[in-house]
């Protein structure tokens, strides 16, 4: 044992001289340069082959080229030929021979050159040289911080055992668990690493960078922080065991980003509510501020390094639980349950629609003007016997709110609906949808989401509905579509306008027997959407962990606020009570657009049972406007609800976010903190003279 530990300590001691630090460092620059470098120059040479391709089926001279890739199932860029599947024509023309998916055709195209070029090389990097520069440089600098931070050794010893472990679980035929103890490996080590940095970084002479060093340093030996961090490094690499093996690899994808991101923010959200509470709480409670106070450190100085403290240990444990996500992500995405054609559609649906950031665009309605509105609302007073004895100033603001609600949905409705068909004519109504300048000018695909419902919205029911594009009746595309299931068409970008708009028109096929007049098609707000992709799902990526980072931020200032004036118990009820409602603020906002007490010329004010009802229905709604107003911007902000479904989560929302959250909320938070402790006695001399 003790040749062991001399030996462990000896290594220790030769890691930490310079020439064997600068060699390290080199070998692993060399090593990085040798497996990515080959793979950056695939992808660059694949996207620009890829580019060409899209470029020949969407350019001038596009129509040879689809008249070729009808009749031979080739296409011909630059003296070399693509050949695509005979299988593949009904997904990539429409019934009349027009080309409706080029960017469809174009992956089918380049499926042979990444399937059988560099098998050595993970296929998801294959295409993506972005993505490929992102992971070298996150590597690269990883075994650098290893290597110059002392920590080499421990990583050899970290690795050897995950190894180990590795290989036995691959003999035992248990592969996935093999996956997951390389990732609970990696994860812990590059945790550690991380807090390590942190501490080094925070040793800095400064006030608040002290109290936060200090802070990192107890919640890295605190058993319950631990437990939550652990809990997290654990269960990431976990969860894709949970998942079905036998449901689609979109679907699989969609499960897994959502699990994992909300379990880690729901886990680092409570480790930072009670760290927060109790760093302050704890510190209050055994006098332990006495000391802090005694030295040079304000009590804003105080509160802020609890706070910059806090962040960074989420923000370590985010860096960590995103790397783990996004690689596994990555993974996942050149797996498939299916065979064949069913697969290459399967990755590239995955390719295009979920693993993107996608911006959306809906129909343009019109819009009246409020005198319109309010003229209409008072008319619907006038003519309701039930105020024939109020006068229109009368009647209370609450009720005309509804009532001018109501009539904007009714307006709004009969736009969004779409007559049946007669005498054999479909029911048709025009859409126009504004601001596609961007993927006309990048020529990037458009995708429709629709969701309509007609009739009983029977699920088991199947309609006809048509899509004609500028009016050009040779550009009608029929689908088959069922009453509130969401489906798509894809639209190539050619059918944008020069003005960058697009005119839809929704034909209904459905004829109902003479003399009646249902059937009539409608959809619901967001029911008719078009997307288009506006950025990759790296960068998107990175902007949803800042969001769920900044509202980690505002819980951390909202628990240490509470802490300075409110025992531990106390403190932890209050913030988690206001965590709780600022998730269910959204659902709230949504709730009172249905919740309205009775009106108050239907209450029978000599019943005191309908008055207490009235006033309990009341106060209820008022309470909850209450919740929606000062806490519904942290419920606002849902940045993995966008991911999942491949929406752009923009820089500006990421801004937004941290004005109204960190900046006014955590802001305000942090500065009544700071009133409380100035005006509360933390310290007494009890000191004896003489």
């Amino acid at each position: 044992m003790s040749a062991a530990v001399g030996a462990y300590r000896g290594l220790q001691r030769l890691q930490e001289k310079n020439w064997i630090r600068i060699l390290l460092s080199v070998l692993a620059l060399g090593a990085c340069a040798g497996y990515f470098v080959p793979i950056l120059v695939f992808s660059y040479g694949a996207e620009r082959e890829q580019a060409a391709i899209y470029q020949a089926l969407t350019g001038t001279d596009a129509e040879t080229a689809h008249r070729k890739l009808r009749d031979t199932g080739k296409i011909t860029v630059d003296g070399r030929v693509y050949t695509i599947g005979e299988q593949y024509m009904p997904e990539i023309f429409n019934e009349e021979g027009q080309l409706v998916s080029p960017d469809l055709a174009t992956f089918v195209a380049m499926k042979p050159q990444v399937d059988a070029i560099m098998s050595w090389a993970p296929r998801w990097l294959l295409m993506q040289p972005d993505t490929t520069w992102t992971i070298l440089t996150l590597s690269l600098l990883w075994l650098w911080l290893i290597i110059w931070i002392g920590l080499f050794v421990p990583f050899l010893f970290t690795l050897v055992l995950t190894l180990v472990l590795y290989f036995v679980s691959g003999w035992m035929g248990l592969r996935d668990l093999q996956v997951a103890i390389a990732g609970i490996g990696l994860l812990t080590f590059t945790f550690l690493l991380l807090i390590r940095l942190l501490l080094i970084l925070l040793a800095w002479p400064n006030q608040i960078l002290a109290v936060a060093h200090t802070l990192i340093r107890e919640a890295s030996r605190t058993r319950l922080t631990l437990l939550f961090i652990v809990v997290v490094l654990v269960l990431l690499p976990l969860l894709p065991l949970t998942l079905d093996p036998d449901s689609h690899l979109r679907f699989q994808l969609q499960n897994f980003m959502s699990r994992s991101l909300e379990y880690t923010f729901a886990i680092a959200s409570i480790m930072t509510l009670l760290l927060a509470c109790g760093t302050v709480a704890f510190e209050i409670r055994d006098r332990h501020i006495w000391h802090v106070m005694s030295k040079p450190v304000g009590h804003i100085q105080y509160l802020l390094g609890k706070w910059l403290g806090i962040v960074l240990l989420n923000a370590c444990l985010l860096a960590v639980a995103g790397a783990s996500v996004f690689l596994y992500i990555q993974f996942l995405r050149t797996t498939s349950t299916s065979t064949g054609m069913a697969a290459d559609e399967d990755r590239f649906i995955v390719a295009q629609e979920l693993l993107a950031a996608r911006t959306e665009t809906t129909p343009k309605l019109e819009v009246l003007d409020e005198a319109t509105i309010e003229l209409e609302v008072d008319r619907a007073i006038s003519n309701d016997p039930a105020f024939n004895q109020w006068k229109q100033d009368d009647v209370l603001p609450i009720i005309r709110e509804k009532m001018r609600n109501d009539f904007i949905d009714t307006i709004e409705r009969s736009q969004r609906s779409i007559p049946p068909a007669r005498n054999g004519q479909p029911g048709a109504r025009s859409f126009v949808f504004e601001g596609l300048d961007m993927a006309a000018q990048k020529q990037v695909p458009l995708s429709l989401h629709y969701q309509f419902i007609t009739m009983t919205a029977d699920e088991h029911e199947r309609y006809v509905a048509g899509f004609m594009f500028n009016g050009d009746k040779e550009s009608v595309l029929l689908r088959e579509y069922i009453p509130t299931v969401p489906q798509v068409v894809r639209i190539p970008p050619t059918f944008i306008q020069p003005d960058g708009t697009m005119e839809i028109t929704i034909l209904n096929y459905f004829e109902p027997p003479p003399g009646r007049f249902y059937g009539q098609m409608f959809f619901e707000k967001g029911g008719l959407e078009l997307l288009y992709k506006a950025g990759g799902f790296d960068a998107n990526f990175l902007r949803v962990m800042l969001i769920l980072l900044i509202k980690l931020g505002v819980l951390a200032a909202l628990g240490v606020f509470f802490a300075t004036f409110l025992n531990f118990p106390v403190a932890c009820l209050t913030a988690f009570t206001l965590f709780i409602g600022g998730q269910m603020a959204p659902f709230l906002a949504s709730s009172l657009e249905v919740y309205w007490p009775e009106s108050t010329d239907k209450v029978d004010w000599e019943n005191i049972g309908q008055v207490i009802k009235w006033g309990f229905e009341s106060g209820i709604r008022g309470l909850a406007q209450g919740m929606v107003f000062m806490l519904g911007a942290f419920g606002e902000y849902h940045p993995v609800g966008l991911l999942v479904e491949g929406r752009l989560v923009s820089w500006k929302s990421v801004f937004m976010s941290f004005l109204r959250l960190e900046l006014i909320w955590g802001g305000l938070a942090l500065v009544l903190g700071w009133l409380v402790l100035r005006s509360r006695q933390l310290a007494i001399y009890s000191g004896g003279q003489g």
